[in-house]
């Protein structure tokens, strides 16, 4: 979901970065022997489903009225939450998650608005909200991010059923790339009032993941994964979560990382006008992406 960000927004973001240093919390070596677990958070059903595609739960727990699903990817430990649309949902969520659970890192996954491509999945350094203040992905982390990108087991889909086209096959012209640097901002109009899902509310303002979702057709053809630079005061995505998680996340002093795939932006094959259209079109083709990078991501973590 898009936003506005200024020149003279992204310079003062730019200089509040440089005055808090890298960001490097360390998330991706140390001694500790202990087994790490890591959660992964995402704001409505749709984006959580498409990770639980990839997760084995093992439990799930009703903790502080949310629902957390505990379990595995591939040989990894993860907690899988969602946290409700909005700032204050992800503020309050990611808080919960962290009080309850020894965790060692928080890996975002879900869908954004983006001056890039639809299906791009992009990996900001920093995001911020209204206020300017930086909240900086852990470098390793970063890092980690920018090799596993060029990785062939990352794929990216370019094909999706549309569910607002009476699920007409539509195939992007390129196949999505994964782009990591730049900067995101967060922001939403609910104020001091979180935003209430709906348990009828299907995919997007549902309660929990539904037992089925739009689902993606798989094309055939799509020409290899592809990366570009992006540069550090570039405004890569805008969402309406991220900042928050990434405040909590510095309070707990765990390291985090955001994989935003884009719902609305550029290269539209049917020619859509931009956000809500573009969203509610493509919103399962960017949470199979995001999720796809994330749960490679995770995978390539210390455990």
């Amino acid at each position: 979901m898009q936003s506005r960000w200024s020149l003279c927004g992204l310079a003062l973001l730019a200089a509040l970065l440089a005055a808090c240093g890298d960001g490097d919390s360390g998330g991706t070596g140390g001694n500790n022997s202990a087994p790490k677990t890591y959660a992964i958070l995402s704001a409505f059903p749709a984006e959580l489903a498409a990770v639980l595609e990839h997760v084995d739960v093992d439990e799930t727990r009703q903790v502080e009225g949310r629902t957390v699903r505990v379990g595995h990817l591939g040989k990894t430990q993860v907690i899988a939450a969602m946290t409700g649309i909005g700032l204050l949902n992800a503020a309050m969520t990611t808080n919960i998650i962290l009080d309850n659970f020894a965790v060692d890192g928080v890996i975002v996954s879900g869908v954004a608005g983006s001056p890039n491509r639809i299906g791009d999945v992009v990996v900001p350094q920093a995001w911020a909200a209204d206020d300017n203040v930086a909240y900086a992905a852990d470098t390793g982390w970063l890092a980690l991010a920018r090799r596993a990108a060029t990785h062939d087991a990352t794929s990216l889909d370019h094909c999706t059923m549309v569910p607002t086209h009476q699920n007409q096959v539509v195939c992007l012209t390129f196949q999505p790339a994964i782009l990591v640097g730049g900067i995101g901002h967060s922001s939403d109009t609910f104020g001091s009032t979180p935003f209430q899902c709906t348990p009828t509310g299907g995919d997007v303002f549902g309660c929990d993941v539904a037992q089925t979702h739009a689902g993606l057709h798989r094309g055939a053809g799509a020409p290899p994964l592809s990366t570009r630079g992006v540069a550090d005061d570039e405004l890569v995505s805008s969402d309406m979560e991220t900042a928050a998680i990434g405040r909590a996340a510095a309070e707990h002093g765990v390291p985090y990382i955001a994989f935003r795939a884009d719902s609305d932006g550029a290269d539209d094959p049917l020619g859509l006008p931009g956000f809500p259209t573009q969203f509610f079109a493509y919103y399962p083709l960017a949470a199979h992406n995001a999720a796809a990078a994330a749960t490679d991501f995770v995978q390539r973590l210390p455990r």
